[in-house]
């Protein structure tokens, strides 16, 4: 038998990202709301008081000020209830700042406890402190990150988090609570920032849970821009308690062909669900900041515009935004081919979008003879220039309506630096820059399984189009003769190397040896070899071009972004990596 019940809660608010004075009236709001509930315990997220993305501004005294003002706001409503409040706010000292959580009651700064497992990046604001334990209706309650230590037996943990939305970690932290508290015969109760912090690289899901004793007893919606409460009851003081090391087991990834990809069905549909959220919440709120509700988007008929589209709807929905101010810019230009333009084409008109039309090849020749081009030389001026007019009218058509380009390269072409500067390689926003060109096609076809009859047979048409810029002139019978594996190599072989280089950190030659294992019987060793030069020398050569690519959502645990995903100098020279 348990001693004692406790009602909690856990709650992701909408907060404003730099505003303490916002965020501290939306929480007492919170609390005035809930203020007849019988709650014993309330839990807000990690520096839920000023956003967690706050980055540099944690530096100035005006945000800090303003901070610790709204503390006091909230220890003032607090005097008169009898309920636990814990919040995260940063904690000047007068000599460090530490993330903190403060645990207030009854009008009382009851004890701060500061995040101790600070990543490199928070480093750069924080100090690190100390976690401790404390009595709370006579029973220990852990509040802080040191989950791990088996001293002292521990009857609550209460873990406020700010933490990504990136697929699969969701389930991993479920499975981790489940565990943690049926090992420990405990309660936990975990707050998370949601999706109103800032969007530069990151979506944030506001996931909250409470869990009993090795079961989850409630979960708070996720991926929602209001403010979200969850409330349960818990039990305490487990007389039996036996308190045993917790064993997390590694995960061991198998060497498989696609690892962006997961190999069951059931999975890989659950992941791409995942991403398309996490895409489309990260641009809704990119929409929402900026007070627009107008999206423009370049529509070629390929792969990756019809992904971003397909998430800009999305978004649109989510905001409840009209689809007709979604303007989808289709450009045909000397590579264009009937099959690709007509799949644009329909393809907007069939999702309810406004579909604009705009040839380029009059305005690209007039570049030609302004800069003194032979327009019979088909080099990388010839196919730039088609990229860079067409972004152009992007931004100048995004200008002329109030609205926000909408990217959609992909981390696969970044990667290999096959994007155009100040072409395709720019935008307001990006949407697909952590999705690799092999997952494009699963998250496409995931839309085009669960979409009506034309919308679909558009979709797996775009899916079976071969891979192509479509920037050369098409043959005597109007076929595409531009293809970009025949140029680079295949992309299933260049986003294994891009998984195991980036996310292992593996040398050549043990990318060559593992790819030859993998790919046997589908490609040579020597084909392997030569791909692998490829991607060597132009993810090295084209680092200048991820260094300032703009803002864009990461799903997963590879990404590009130089904000901290991915941190290389421009220059750096590639003559040690090629030596397999």
């Amino acid at each position: 038998m348990y001693d004692k019940k406790l009602r909690v809660a856990t709650v992701s608010p909408k907060i404003y990202v730099g505003n303490p004075t916002k965020n501290g009236d939306e929480i007492i709001n919170i609390l005035e709301s809930i203020k007849s509930d019988n709650i014993n315990v309330i839990v807000f997220p990690e520096l839920c008081l000023t956003g967690c993305t706050c980055g540099d501004l944690f530096f100035h005294k005006t945000l800090i000020e303003a901070c610790e003002l709204a503390l006091v706001r909230i220890i003032e409503y607090s005097k008169p209830y009898s309920y636990h409040i814990i919040i995260g706010a940063p904690l000047n000292d007068g000599k460090k700042l530490y993330n903190a959580a403060f645990h207030i009651y009854k009008g009382q700064i009851v004890q701060v406890v500061s995040k101790r497992n600070l990543s490199n990046t928070e480093q750069r604001w924080f100090s690190t402190g100390y976690n401790s334990s404390i009595d709370m209706y006579d029973y220990n309650i852990l509040i802080g990150d040191d989950f791990y230590s088996d001293k002292y037996p521990t009857d609550l943990v209460i873990n406020i988090a700010a933490t990504p939305a990136l697929v699969t970690a969701y389930d991993k932290h479920r499975n981790f609570v489940n565990k943690f508290t049926a090992d420990r015969n405990c309660a936990y109760i975990y707050s998370s920032a949601g999706p109103n912090e800032s969007t530069t690289d990151y979506v944030y899901s506001g996931s909250c849970l409470i869990a009993d004793n090795g079961k989850i007893i409630a979960e708070g919606k996720r991926f929602s821009f209001d403010s979200e409460i969850t409330i349960a009851e818990v039990s305490l003081g487990n007389p039996n308690k036996d308190i045993s090391p917790i064993k997390i087991e590694k995960y061991v990834e198998k060497n498989q062909i696609n690892p962006f990809i997961p190999s069951n069905k059931d999975d890989l549909s659950k992941r791409c669900e995942e991403i398309i959220e996490i895409q489309c919440t990260g641009l809704a709120k990119r929409m929402l900041h900026i007070h627009c509700n107008k999206l423009v988007l370049g529509i070629s008929g390929g792969l990756d515009s019809t992904h971003a589209l397909l998430v800009a709807v999305e978004s649109m929905k989510k905001l409840n935004i009209p689809l007709e101010n979604l303007i989808c810019i289709t450009m045909p230009g000397f590579g264009t081919t009937d099959l690709t333009y007509t799949n644009a084409c329909s393809l907007v008109k069939s999702l309810g979008a406004t579909l604009i039309e705009i040839n380029i090849k009059n305005a690209c020749l007039q570049h030609f003879k302004d800069i003194g081009h032979n327009v019979d030389i088909h080099d990388v001026t010839y196919e730039n220039t088609q990229a860079r007019e067409r972004t152009q009218i992007l931004m100048d058509y995004a200008n002329k309506i109030g609205a926000l380009v909408v990217g959609t390269g992909d981390l696969s072409e970044l990667a290999l630096g096959w994007c155009t500067y100040n072409g395709d390689h720019m935008s307001m926003y990006g949407v697909n820059g952590s999705v690799p060109k092999t997952l494009m096609r699963h998250l496409v076809r995931y839309i085009a399984d669960n979409s009506d009859q034309n919308v679909s047979k558009i979709l797996y048409s775009v899916i079976d189009t071969p891979v192509s810029p479509e920037l050369l002139p098409l043959d005597k019978n109007g076929k595409m003769v531009q293809k970009t594996e025949n140029t680079i190599g295949p992309y299933d072989v260049h986003d294994y190397f891009i998984y195991h280089f980036i996310r292992h950190h593996k040398s050549p030659a043990e990318l060559l040896k593992m790819s030859v294992n993998t790919f046997k019987g589908t490609y040579s060793e020597e084909e392997l070899r030569d791909w692998l030069g490829i991607f060597i020398k132009r993810f090295f050569n084209n680092q200048f071009k991820r260094s300032c690519i703009p803002d864009g959502v990461a799903v997963g645990t590879v990404s590009l972004s130089p904000r901290g995903a991915f941190i290389m100098p421009s220059d750096a020279y590639s003559d040690e990596w090629l030596k397999f």
